[in-house]
C-alpha cells in the first residue's frame, strides 16, 4: 500500500511538474490532486526536492527499461530494412508513450534551473542516441550493411534530425502523424546515402562451382532452416546432398561477391522447379535472392516454378510473388509449404 501511495506521489509530481515547473508547483496542489494531506505526503518523502529527485531516478530507469542506453542496447539490426523498423518503433513508442513525453517536458522546462536537469536533458535529447548509436552503427558495419565511416559521427548525423521531429511533436501535437513520416523517409534517405550495396554479380555455375554451392546450402540450411525441422528432417537434408541420382541434371545459378559465393538458386533439369535456394546469412536482406531469381527467369521468360518452402523461407517467398498450392507438409521430417510462382500473374498485377 505504501509503494502505491509513493507512485501515486511521483505520477501526480510529474504531471504537475510537466504543465507548471519545478517552481510553479508546490505541496499543497501535489496533496490536493491526490486527496491526500500533508503528512501523509511527508511519511514518504520529506520535502519537494526529495521528490523530485525520486521522479529524475524513475525517469532515468523508466527511459533506459523501454527505449534503450548505452548499457542496455537493443538488438544490432540484421539489414538495413530492420534499421528503419527498428527506428520506428523507438520514435513511435517516444511520442506515444505519456510518462516519456512528460518525462521530456520537465527536462524542457527544468534544464535552465537544475544541473541534474541540464545533465539528464543534454544525454536524452542528443548525447544518449549518439552513445546508443555509435556501437549500432559499428556492428552494422563490420556486418557489411554500412558502408565504413566513423560511427560516432554517422551516429550524430542519424539521430539529430530525429531527436528535433520529436520535439516537433511535444510542440505541435497534431503534427506528429507528418513528423512520423519525416522519420521514416530520413531513416530511408540515410541507408540510401551510407547503405553497403554488395557489388554482386549473378551467373550460371559451372561443374567444378557446384561443391560450393553445396557446402553453401548445408552452413545455411544449419544456421536458419535445420532449428525448425526433427533430427529426422536435419538427416534428410544432409543424405540429399550426397545422392548422386537426387543431384542429377540440377542447373545451378551463383552469387559472387568478388570470388566469393554468396547465394545459389538449383532448378531441376525440367526448368520448372527450384530445389535449392540459399543465401548467406550476412548478405540476407541485401536483394541477392531477389537478384538470384531474377536471372533465372530472365534465362527461362513466361516459366511457371514451383518450390517446397521451408518455415523459415516462406515471407521471403511470397514477397517474391510466390502463392500457395497446399497447407504444410511434412515428408521425412522436412517441413514445406508447396508454392507456385506464376509469371502472368504478376503481369496482371495480381501478386
Amino acid at each position: 500500500m505504501a509503494k502505491d501511495t509513493k507512485e501515486r506521489i511521483l505520477a501526480a509530481a510529474l504531471e504537475l511538474f510537466s504543465e507548471k515547473g519545478y517552481a510553479g508547483t508546490n505541496i499543497r496542489e501535489l496533496t490536493a490532486s491526490l486527496g491526500l494531506v500533508k503528512s501523509s505526503l511527508y511519511k514518504h518523502f520529506e520535502s519537494k526536492e526529495q521528490i523530485w529527485n525520486a521522479l529524475l531516478d524513475e525517469m532515468i530507469a523508466y527511459y533506459a527499461a523501454r527505449f534503450g542506453s548505452p548499457d542496455q542496447l537493443p538488438p544490432v539490426p540484421d539489414s538495413p530494412e530492420a534499421l528503419v523498423a527498428m527506428t520506428m518503433r523507438m520514435v513511435d513508442f517516444t511520442v506515444h508513450d505519456e510518462k516519456i513525453v512528460k518525462t521530456r517536458k520537465v527536462l524542457a522546462i527544468e534544464q535552465f534551473r537544475d544541473d541534474r536537469a541540464r545533465a539528464l536533458a543534454s544525454k536524452h535529447f542528443l548525447t544518449g542516441l549518439t552513445e546508443i548509436f555509435t556501437p549500432i552503427f559499428a556492428s552494422m558495419m563490420d556486418k557489411g550493411l554500412l558502408r565504413r565511416d566513423d560511427p560516432a559521427m554517422l551516429a550524430f548525423a542519424y539521430t539529430a534530425p530525429i531527436s528535433s521531429l520529436i520535439h516537433l511533436c511535444d510542440r505541435e501535437p497534431e503534427k506528429t502523424a507528418e513528423a512520423l513520416q519525416q522519420v521514416e523517409a530520413f531513416s530511408r534517405h540515410f541507408i540510401r546515402t551510407y547503405g553497403r550495396i554488395v557489388p554482386v554479380t549473378v551467373r550460371k555455375l559451372t561443374a567444378r562451382e557446384i561443391p560450393a554451392a553445396l557446402d553453401l546450402a548445408w552452413r545455411v540450411f544449419s544456421e536458419f532452416e535445420s532449428p525448425d525441422y526433427a533430427p529426422e528432417g536435419t538427416e534428410e537434408f544432409r543424405r540429399c546432398l550426397h545422392d548422386e541420382t537426387y543431384l542429377a541434371g540440377i542447373e545451378y545459378y551463383g552469387a559472387f561477391d568478388g570470388e566469393m559465393l554468396v547465394g545459389e538458386i538449383g532448378v531441376r533439369p525440367d526448368k520448372r522447379h527450384i530445389c535449392f535456394f540459399f543465401v548467406e546469412g550476412r548478405y540476407h536482406r541485401q536483394g541477392i535472392g531477389t537478384r538470384l531469381f531474377r536471372a533465372l527467369l530472365k534465362d527461362y521468360p513466361g516459366q511457371t516454378v514451383t518450390l517446397n518452402s521451408s518455415p523459415y523461407g516462406l515471407p521471403f517467398y511470397k514477397a517474391l510473388g510466390f502463392v500457395r498450392t497446399a497447407e504444410e507438409q511434412t515428408v521425412n521430417g522436412i517441413r514445406f509449404t508447396p508454392m507456385i510462382y506464376r509469371p502472368e500473374a504478376e503481369n496482371r498485377g495480381l501478386m
